[in-house]
């Protein structure tokens, strides 16, 4: 993103606060016309991304990484000054180009404390973990959007235990089957089984400690969309956005030339490359367990009660 390279921040009136965040720390903000996001940097999440820009086969499982840029408030017509504001890393807005965008963070892994964490810390975030299904399953759900569907504060989520977390699972995709089709809801999660066995292949090549890390579901809830995929509409097969860039379709609709759904690691403040030591065995583990969860909602006839 050339013009918002380090150094050449946006004015403030660029930045709107973000309408679709589900979980985190923070406010991440919507810069210009939202393609692009800035969240808070951390200094550590920052070299986790310039370092995966170097790895082709893992960077393709991450939001775009355009850089950081320092945000500049107040300055006037007249040429008052401005003022140094904070700081933020910008990435590729995942739900950019979506229609009905449902959307699902799913933190990843067993622990979810540093490597310099205090001997009190470690512990507070050990009991924290297994005080939920981090600790269990190596799977949480951090917050969803599902449009039509109520919503839950972060405190649900956090109380789901190994026997309730599949039913939040199956009110994610109640959208794609009560909005589209029963066969769009299949169709979605298979695609999802496809990136997450794509994704743990891929960290069982490398050597990086994600700790705390998330995955971030969407996929659109749009019957007009999913019935053009079918119908041949879009000249490439693949669903993932990116993979979708048709000009000719995006003279009838400027948001046909993105995809039908995405999954993307997200939120490294405590993630690092670690050369010589082996691949992240519990993120892998957590990826394993993912996928039997995703598997067994294939099974599903009707939705959960908690979906309407």
């Amino acid at each position: 993103m050339a013009d918002h390279a380090e150094g050449t921040a946006p004015s403030e009136t660029q930045f709107e606060l973000l309408e679709h965040q589900v979980a985190g720390h923070g406010s991440v903000m919507r810069v210009g016309d939202g393609k692009v996001i800035a969240k808070p940097l951390i200094q550590r999440e920052q070299e986790f991304y310039e370092a995966a820009t170097q790895c082709t086969e893992f960077k393709a499982f991450i939001p775009e990484y355009y850089g950081s840029l320092q945000q500049q408030v107040g300055g006037t017509d007249d040429g008052d000054s401005t003022t140094v504001g904070p700081s933020y890393i910008c990435l590729e807005n995942l739900a950019a180009g979506y229609k009905n965008p449902c959307i699902m963070d799913v933190k990843i892994g067993t622990r979810i404390h540093d490597i310099d964490a205090t001997p009190e810390k470690a512990a507070k975030m050990l009991r924290k973990a297994q005080e939920s299904t981090t600790g269990s399953l190596g799977v949480r759900i951090c917050g969803m959007l599902v449009p039509g569907a109520a919503g839950q504060p972060r405190e649900w989520f956090a109380n789901l235990t190994a026997e309730t977390i599949r039913d939040a699972f199956a009110m994610y995709f109640s959208a794609a089957d009560s909005t589209v089709s029963a066969e769009y809801r299949q169709f979605v999660i298979k695609q999802f089984i496809l990136e997450v066995e794509d994704l743990a292949a891929v960290i069982r090549s490398v050597e990086t400690r994600m700790y705390s890390s998330s995955l971030l579901f969407i996929y659109d809830a749009s019957k007009a969309r999913y019935d053009r995929f079918v119908s041949g509409d879009w000249h490439n097969s693949e669903v993932n956005s990116g993979d979708n860039d048709s000009s000719d379709d995006a003279d009838e609709d400027e948001e046909s030339s993105d995809g039908l759904l995405d999954v993307k690691a997200i939120d490294f403040a405590h993630s690092h490359w670690v050369p010589g030591q082996g691949y992240d065995e519990l993120y892998v583990s957590g990826l394993e367990r993912l996928i039997e969860i995703l598997r067994s909602l294939l099974d599903d006839k009707e939705e959960p009660a908690g979906g309407e």
